[in-house]
């Protein structure tokens, strides 16, 4: 075992985080549509993002020793960067769906209702929604652990023999299949078709490289941004579930892609490599 992660430390990096989440992801699209005799108790969510801290740990470890997993949580405390950083990170999502929601208005003279967001479906009617959207922030920064795989571990493995372009498409292309079994889990908020959904998830993917780069490998402003992207879906009304239109996040993604390739240009194909 040792052998394969040191001959291919990605690719069995990739499997092990696959090995380490789908089966419960895999679980929980089967319970959706009454397959199972049995339910999986709803704490189990949870573990899912645990199953990339786990991967990551292992793979570091089977690849490089002990100084792999030191140097896997090196990068979580990196944390000396520019204010800029921090604010794209936790705003900047909010951002693209804020000028999705802004350029639909505008073309279509519909109202969007700020007061119904989809978080709404997941507190009481009566929960202060500022209050919610910290917690759930919160709750993504140290629950979410997919940044521990993708950024963490395959990241800084692929760009030092790939440039940081194509260390991006292949972690969006992974990235995106991931998230199958989120689409074949009935009543699940993915409402866009999976090519455009997997097109978005690359163009993400070359965001999240710039960003790290440019902070020197942070894994910890990779796990805010994730936050911030989650976070900013559900506090705004821009998820098809909850106000019943696919426009305005087709435009905020279609915003998210054009930027990736602005980023590109400008940047060039190591967008702003550094050894780290």
């Amino acid at each position: 075992m040792t052998t394969l992660f040191k001959r291919c430390p990605v690719t069995m990096g990739f499997i092990l985080m696959f090995v380490l989440t789908w089966p419960l992801e895999l679980g929980l699209a089967a319970q959706s549509h009454g397959l199972l005799p049995f339910h999986f108790p709803p704490v189990l969510e949870l573990f899912v993002g645990y199953g990339f801290v786990a991967a990551a740990i292992i793979a570091s470890a089977q690849a490089d020793g002990k100084s792999g997993i030191v140097a896997l949580f090196r990068r979580l405390l990196v944390w000396r960067v520019s204010w800029v950083w921090y604010a794209a990170a936790l705003f900047g999502p909010a951002a693209f769906y804020l000028a999705g929601i802004g350029i639909h208005a505008s073309l279509s003279g519909a109202t969007p209702d700020f007061s119904q967001p989809f978080i709404t479906r997941l507190v009481p009617p009566s929960f202060n929604l500022g209050l919610a959207a910290l917690i759930y922030l919160l709750y993504q920064v140290f629950v979410n652990g997919e940044e521990f795989g993708w950024r963490g571990y395959a990241l800084p493995k692929l760009q030092v023999n790939q440039s940081a372009l194509a260390a991006s498409l292949i972690i969006g292309v992974v990235w995106a299949l991931w998230h199958v079994p989120k689409y074949l889990t009935a009543g699940d908020p993915h409402d866009l078709p999976f090519w455009f959904f997997a097109l978005n998830m690359i163009a993400n993917s070359v965001l999240y490289t710039w960003v790290f780069n440019r902070t020197r490998g942070s894994l910890l402003l990779m796990l805010l941004l994730h936050a911030g992207i989650n976070t900013g879906i559900v506090i705004l009304p821009i998820m098809p579930a909850a106000i019943g239109d696919t426009a305005p996040l087709v435009i905020a993604y279609i915003l998210q892609n054009i930027a990736a390739v602005v980023i590109v240009i400008i940047e060039g194909k190591n967008l702003g490599y550094r050894a780290h």
